[in-house]
């Protein structure tokens, strides 16, 4: 059955606490709220902007496009009480998984869009510091050899998260026209089983938008019964649940994919994470346009699409953990493709890469695509 308004409160307030939901063992799901704290600024504005909604004072531009997003997704005359837990958790000090420039600021002072972009360059800093974020070249990289590193994949395993940004050189091309493009989910390889109780159930759930407002999001079928170093290979058919993404892209394009381990949820679980998906599909979507008006300094533009890859899934994990059972999230990475990484991509042996999703001892994959550019 999907949470109740008590339960989702209830949620929202163990984490404001520090208190893990399961005396004594911090979940996975808590843990990456906790490891992922400067990227949670978005999550600090809209309770925030919850807790000043509560009190009737006028939201600012920012605040209302959250609250205004979010409400599509929780119920809208629950965000008052949200607000309310979160001004009673930022009155007994720093909360562990917030930005202290956000609970310490006034009931009465809003936070706006402006703040955020003033904010934004010691972010880039402090999220493209993390282990777990790498912005990559993949021109430097042999068509034979993996993208992952070691020390990728240990930090993969520690925050539960990663983001990685994908770029190479300008290619000489015939055609500046926006590329038709095809990154396929070929198959995964399940390196060690959870070890949970129970048959290990695995699906993938994705969201994807690119520079020409082309989107995908869904959920895949599971594959039952997985065991430790063994291949499974994904349906080849051309239905829209075997690509990650099947569009148009001109310079950008933003995706997002998670692991998940499959409980005895109901459809109201599935239905609540297909929205959660769906939304940021229309996010990634503005992300991947907007970086045609950031500048011609592609490293600077890279770290910045890191930066805001990481405030934006730590939005989506907080409404996850509102909505879902966000314990059953294995590992998450986010990406970012240049266009001419999708075409150097594209280039390799059969076009195909391999990414890990690591879950520290709830899972480890690996997840195989192949990409293939018309």
């Amino acid at each position: 059955m999907p949470f109740t308004a008590e339960q989702r409160l209830e949620r929202l307030t163990a984490s404001l606490s520090g208190t893990p939901r399961v005396q004594g063992k911090e979940s996975r799901a808590e843990r990456r709220l906790r490891m992922n704290r400067p990227a949670n600024i978005l999550v600090g504005v809209l309770l925030h902007a919850a807790a000043r909604l509560g009190e009737g004072l006028p939201l600012t531009d920012l605040e209302q496009s959250l609250i205004d997003r979010v409400g599509k997704l929780v119920p809208a005359k629950e965000l008052p009480l949200f607000g309310k837990a979160y001004r009673e958790a930022c009155a007994n000090g720093p909360i562990a998984i917030l930005p202290e420039a956000i609970t310490s600021l006034p009931l009465e002072t809003g936070y706006t869009k402006a703040d955020l972009a003033a904010a934004m360059p010691a972010l880039v800093k402090e999220v493209t510091a993390q282990p777990n974020v790498r912005i990559i070249d993949v021109s430097e990289i042999d068509d034979s050899s993996r993208i992952d590193t070691e020390e990728f994949t240990a930090a993969l395993a520690e925050y539960g998260r990663g983001i990685t940004i994908l770029t190479a050189p300008p290619l000489p091309e015939v055609s500046q026209a926006p590329l038709s493009a095809r990154v396929r989910m070929h198959k995964m390889y399940c390196v060690d089983n959870s070890k949970e109780v129970g048959k290990d159930e695995v699906y993938w759930a994705v969201s994807a938008g690119s520079d020409t407002t082309s989107k995908t999001s869904f959920k895949t079928a599971e594959f039952g019964s997985v065991r430790s170093e063994s291949w499974y290979t994904f349906p080849y058919t051309y239905r829209s649940e075997t690509y990650l993404f099947n569009g148009t892209v001109d310079q950008y394009l933003t995706a997002e994919i998670q692991c998940w381990e499959a409980d005895d949820s109901d459809g109201g679980f599935y239905n609540d994470l297909r929205d959660a998906l769906k939304d940021f599909a229309e996010w990634a979507v503005g992300t991947s346009t907007n970086l045609n008006e950031a500048g011609d300094d592609h490293a600077q533009k890279s770290a910045g699409w890191a930066a805001w890859l990481a405030i934006g899934t730590g939005l989506l994990n907080a409404i996850l953990g509102w909505l879902t059972n966000d314990d059953d999230l294995v590992c998450e990475r986010s990406f970012g493709f240049s266009r001419a990484a999708l075409i150097k991509l594209s280039n390799r042996t059969n076009g195909e890469d391999s990414w890990r999703f690591d879950g520290g001892g709830g899972g480890d994959h690996w997840l195989y695509l192949r990409t293939a550019i018309d």
